[in-house]
């Protein structure tokens, strides 16, 4: 299951990093809506998993944190480019 959640985060890593080149700001509507409905329907996956017992709600908090943290290093580097 672990394997299954960090391929669906590095799947939504990519994801992200391809909006954000695309678009060319991190600041536009449709990135942050991008952005907020894959970690939401990520952080469900996790919350899931824990629940059927298949991973530890910290091995969820850590997997969830990482990506947020992916998510924000996006939105610092953004910046640097305005």
């Amino acid at each position: 299951m672990l394997t299954i959640l960090a391929t669906d985060a590095d799947q939504i890593k990519s994801i992200l990093s391809k909006q954000r080149n695309f678009l060319c700001m991190s600041k536009c509507p449709a990135f942050e809506e991008v952005a907020d409905t894959q970690i939401y329907g990520f952080s469900c996956e996790v919350r899931l998993a824990e629940k059927c017992g298949l991973i530890s709600s910290q091995e969820g908090k850590q997997m969830v944190t990482e990506l947020e943290q992916v998510l924000s290093d996006i939105y610092v580097t953004a910046g640097e480019d305005d």
